[in-house]
């Protein structure tokens, strides 16, 4: 069983302002490899909002020199589609941003299946007070550095991998057919 977490920073409210990628890849339950990059996003949606930098702490002077999507798009991609299941925390603003940055760029939209912890999370665990990455981190007993995309995506692993551990599940997917959840398909 292979699973890839994928997660992105943003320079601003842009869908197409990816500034970092992170991708935990696990194998039988094991961290495997978790590449990250810095992405300098394209002319027009470069600008760092402040609110953003406070939030990951990137700044344009951090990707100036840093390649666009297009060159990391074949290292990313290659894990995303051979993975069994791709994992995002709050997969909605990964996903979209995947989405609107291939389209930006031109690039071939690739198949594989996801789903989204936290969705997930709100059925394996309904009694939390939150289901954000911070919040089932610390009930799992994870410290990471929230906000950076390597942490953030092998977070998102090791919250999936507590999961499947509660619930007595062997894989993702059987995961989701215990929690009654369908695996989303990207491109949708």
């Amino acid at each position: 069983m292979t699973f890839a977490c994928l997660d992105f920073e943003t320079a601003n409210y842009s869908r197409v302002s990816i500034c970092s990628a992170g991708i935990a890849v696990f194998e039988n339950g094991e961290l495997a490899e978790s590449p990250y990059w810095l992405v300098r996003p394209p002319k027009g949606h470069g600008w760092f909002k402040e609110l953003f930098v406070e939030c990951h702490g990137l700044t344009h002077l951090d990707v100036l020199h840093a390649p666009e999507f297009p060159a990391i798009a074949p290292e990313l991609l290659v894990r995303l589609t051979g993975a069994d299941i791709v994992i995002a925390h709050n997969a909605a603003f990964d996903i979209d941003h995947l989405r609107a940055t291939l389209d930006h760029f031109g690039l071939p939209r690739p198949k594989f299946d996801y789903v989204c912890t936290c969705q997930l999370a709100r059925r394996v665990w309904p009694d939390l007070p939150s289901h954000s990455l911070a919040t089932l981190t610390a009930h799992i007993g994870h410290d990471f550095n929230h906000h950076h995309a390597r942490a953030d995506a092998e977070a998102a692993g090791r919250v999936l991998l507590a999961m499947m551990k509660h619930a007595n599940a062997t894989t993702p997917r059987e995961l989701l057919q215990n929690a009654g959840m369908e695996p989303k398909r990207f491109p949708a």
